[in-house]
Parts: structure tokens; sequence; C-alpha cells
């Protein structure tokens, strides 16, 4: 089943890859020069790991990374983590719609390493102040990305 996941995958990068070659340079950057041609190279390597077996041969002590499934959760517990997912999730989507990306990822980092990560206070206000300056001062300052200012901000 794995080595089926792994061709499609293989036919996946290799159709981007023919299919966007033509495109202009800077048009391909991104989905060519770095999501197709890596992804492409990794899954080979993959493909060559289940074929000649060289993951089952070389881990020979240890325990097996693959099997999770004798740690289960109670019902209860994984309904809450599920919950508190989407709940972040939305949250940070209607934060985004609202007052924009600029101000609402930050405050969503902020507010994330506090309450869920249980972060001091200094700590969560500095990553939440790296996270802004990351979007400001790389895609905003440097790159000249403008976002949109969201809904209370005007468009």
């Amino acid at each position: 089943m794995k080595t089926n996941f792994a061709l499609f995958l293989l036919v996946i990068f290799a159709v981007a890859i023919v299919s966007g070659w033509g495109w202009p340079d800077i048009a391909k950057i991104m989905p060519v020069y770095v999501a197709a041609m890596p992804g492409l190279v990794m899954i080979i390597v993959q493909i060559y790991r289940e074929a000649t077996g060289w993951e089952t041969s070389r881990n020979t002590s240890g325990m097996d990374m693959d099997e999770s499934g004798e740690n289960q959760l109670d019902e209860a517990t994984a309904r809450k983590r599920t919950l508190a997912f989407f709940a972040w999730f939305i949250g940070g989507a209607l934060g985004i719609w609202l007052i924009g990306i600029v101000y609402a990822l930050p405050v969503l980092v902020f507010l994330y390493a506090l309450l869920q990560g249980k972060e001091k206070l200094l700590t969560s206000l500095i990553i939440g102040g790296c996270a802004y300056l990351l979007i400001w001062g790389l895609f905003e300052y440097m790159l000249e990305t403008r976002w949109p200012a969201g809904l209370l901000f005007g468009y």
C-alpha cells in the first residue's frame, strides 16, 4: 500500500515538472524548483528504500517508530483535542479575516504559546513579536508584499 502511494506521488511530481518546465523562470521557481524537483528526488529515494528493504535491514535493534497504535487515547480526550484544534484554526481564520494576517497571525502565535503551550508571558510575547517581525520584515518590508488589511481596517 505504501508503494502505491509513493508511485502516485512520483507521477504527480513528474507531471508537475513536465507541465511547468516551459514556464518563465520567475513563474516556475516555487512550483518546479522548490516543490516538484526536491519532491521527485525524495520520492525516488523512498521508492528505493521500500524496494530494497533498506529501512528494515538497517533497523535491527531499537523500537519501530511506525507502530503508534499501541498508545490509544480515550474518546473524550481525542474529542477535546480535536475541538481545541478546530477552535484555534477557526479563531485564526476569523482573526485574519477581521484584522488581517499581519496582526492576527502574531496574536494567534502569542495566544497559542501562552494558552496551549503554557509558556511564560515574556516568552509568549517574544515569540509573537518574532512572528510579527517575520511577517512584516520579510513580506511587507523586504519582499514588498501587501497583505489585505482585514475587514475592520478596510480593504
